[in-house]
């Protein structure tokens, strides 16, 4: 356990994963422990503990017996990327609207507050990793466990996307569809709640299409 209370295994994640969403480490590199070591510092145990959460939560394929690599997504499955937002997240908001306890309406209201914050200090790494809680938040209040790791793992995989579309297209107006989600919640409306969230992921998915004109 370091001065700050965090172990090296949690410093390491945190730090690769930043390198990860932000391209610090690209698409498909291999993340071989001599170049990490290298480049970020931390021990073997460490790193390789640090990989294991990252392979666990999409961020990394980590095969059997061979080096991992940083997982990638291609133009061509970024429809079905949405697709499979749209079938999981619209779902899950209705039944949030209905089982969110005042807690974590309140926890939702929160998160938007610190997204605005990260947004006026211009911080699109932090903006995107309050925008991931805040879905995943969502996820939580349904009191079911399995969608909350199915959303997780699934905007996991989508952080370095957000994080593109929100460096180069800017961050102005995207923290608005979270505050009108945690009103339709904190309203109990569930179809209101649900027609938001199918907005958000399609103006989601425009930027970044968006994205492939530049």
């Amino acid at each position: 356990m370091t001065s700050s209370g965090r172990t090296k295994t949690e410093q390491a994640y945190d730090a690769l994963r930043r390198a990860i969403v932000t391209g610090d480490l690209e698409e498909d590199l291999p993340l071989d422990d001599a170049m990490l070591l290298a480049r970020y510092g931390f021990g073997r145990t460490p790193t390789r503990e640090a990989l294991k959460r990252l392979a666990d939560e999409h961020f990394i394929i980590y095969p059997p017996h061979r080096t991992p690599y940083v997982r990638g997504i291609k133009v061509g499955e970024l429809s079905r990327l949405y697709e499979a937002r749209h079938l999981l997240e619209e779902p899950v908001a209705r039944l949030a609207a209905q089982r969110a306890t005042p807690r974590q309406l309140d926890e939702l209201e929160r998160i938007c507050d610190r997204i605005d914050d990260e947004i006026e200090a211009g911080n699109p790494y932090e903006a995107i990793e309050y925008d991931h809680q805040f879905h995943l938040e969502i996820a939580k209040s349904t009191g079911n466990r399995f969608l909350a790791e199915a959303v997780d793992r699934l905007n996991c995989g989508s952080l370095r996307i957000w994080y593109l579309a929100h460096s180069k297209l800017g961050m102005a107006n995207t923290n608005e569809d979270h505050r009108a989600i945690q009103i339709a919640l904190k309203e109990r409306d569930p179809e209101e709640a649900a027609g938001l969230v199918r907005r958000h992921i399609d103006i989601s998915y425009g930027r970044q299409l968006e994205l492939q004109t530049l």
